[in-house]
C-alpha cells in the first residue's frame, strides 16, 4: 500500500490500456521513505458481534440499471466500461469483459488492490486475468473501489457506512451478473487483493449464492491498516473495536463449506504471519492457503495458480 499515516486524497486513476480512456485525478497518497509494518488489532480488543447480513440491504432490488459508455472488442473478448446503480442511491464504475463466442455460464466480479502511485490501483488491476479467462468463456465485472481510494477513513461512524456501502456494491454487482442469461448464478466468484480481498470477504459472507472466494494479501481487520495510515477520531482501541463486526474475520467463518484461496506473499510487511493465522482459522477448514516468496503484490507463480483454481472451483 506505501501510504504514510498522514495524507490527502486518494490515489490517481490511470487511462485504461486496451484504449479506454479515463480523466486522471489530481492528487496522490503521500509516501514515506521508511514504513514500520502495521500491527494487527487483536481479538481481544476488537470482539466482534455475531454477522448480520440485514445491515447489507440494497435500495433497489434485481438486477442494477447500467450506464454503457464504450466497448471495445479485441481478440474475440469486448470490454465495456460503464457504471451501474450501486444500491446507495449511486453509480459504481465498472468494466464488464464478455467473451464473444459465448459464456461457459461462470462469472467472476473481481476487487482491485490500493497501491500508492500504481497504474493498477483501480479497476484495471484484473483486466489481463479476466481477458485470459473470458477465453474459456467467463463473463468478468470488474468494480471500482472508493473506500479508501477517494474518500479516507475518518471515524467508525463514517467508516461503518462506508465499508457497508462497499459491500451493497459488491452485492449489485453480483445481481448484474445473475440477471444475464449467458451467466449460471450458482457459478460466480469473487476474486479481491488487499482491500479489494476484504470487501470480497464481507460480501461473499453475507451471499450464500457465492461460490468461491479467492482473496490476494487481505489484512484480518479494517484497524490493521486504517490505525497506522490514517489519522482517525478514536483512539486505536476503540475504532478497531467499533469496526470489529465488519471485520474480514467475523464475516470468513459464514462461508463455511464453500472454497476459499487465501495467496499471501512470505516477504508482504503487511500481511505478517499472526494475521494469516487469523485469517486461516476465520475460514476453518474449507481453507486453501498458499505462500509465495513474493511482497503485496504477489507474483506470477500466484497468478498462474489463480487461474487454475478458479477454473477448477468453476467448472471451465
Amino acid at each position: 500500500m506505501n501510504l504514510a499515516r498522514t495524507h490527502g486524497a486518494g490515489p490517481c486513476l490511470p487511462a485504461l490500456a486496451l484504449a479506454l480512456t479515463h480523466a486522471a485525478c489530481a492528487t496522490s497518497y503521500s509516501t514515506p521513505s521508511q514504513q514500520e509494518p502495521p500491527v494487527s488489532a487483536t481479538s481481544s480488543s476488537a470482539a466482534a458481534s455475531s454477522p448480520d447480513p440485514s445491515r447489507f440491504v440494497s435500495q433497489k432490488s434485481g438486477a442494477p440499471a447500467v450506464e454503457v459508455r464504450t466497448t471495445v472488442t479485441n481478440a474475440g473478448v469486448s470490454v465495456t466500461d460503464l457504471a451501474f446503480e450501486n444500491g446507495t442511491g449511486g453509480q459504481t464504475d465498472a468494466y464488464l469483459l464478455e467473451p464473444q463466442s459465448g459464456g461457459s455460464g461462470a462469472a467472476i466480479v473481481w476487487f482491485h488492490w490500493l497501491e500508492s502511485g500504481s497504474p493498477t490501483s483501480n479497476r484495471t488491476e484484473f483486466l489481463d486475468e479476466a481477458t485470459a479467462l473470458a477465453g474459456r468463456g467467463v463473463v468478468s465485472l470488474l468494480v471500482q473501489g472508493t473506500l479508501p481510494w477517494s474518500q479516507p477513513p475518518t471515524s467508525v461512524a463514517s467508516d461503518g457506512q462506508a465499508v457497508e456501502a462497499e459491500v451493497v456494491m459488491v452485492h449489485r454487482a453480483l445481481e448484474l451478473l445473475r440477471g444475464r442469461a449467458d451467466v449460471d448464478p450458482v457459478r460466480i466468484a469473487l476474486v479481491g487483493h488487499d482491500f479489494g480481498g476484504m470487501y470480497s470477504a464481507l460480501a461473499a459472507g453475507s451471499d450464500p449464492g457465492v461460490a468461491a472466494l479467492a482473496m490476494l494479501a487481505p489484512t484480518a481487520r479494517w484497524a490493521d491498516w486504517f490505525v497506522a495510515y490514517w489519522q482517525l477520531e478514536e483512539s486505536d482501541e476503540a475504532y478497531a473495536s467499533g469496526m470489529a463486526s465488519l471485520d474480514p474475520v467475523t464475516w470468513l467463518p459464514e462461508l463455511a463449506g464453500r472454497p476459499v484461496l487465501l495467496q499471501v506473499g512470505s516477504d508482504d510487511g503487511y500481511v505478517p504471519p499472526d494475521v494469516v493465522a487469523d485469517l486461516t482459522a476465520a475460514i476453518g477448514g474449507d481453507a486453501d492457503v498458499r505462500e509465495y516468496e513474493a511482497g503485496h503484490e504477489l507474483n506470477d507463480a500466484a497468478r498462474t495458480d489463480r487461474a487454475t483454481w478458479l477454473a477448477e472451483v468453476l467448472g471451465l
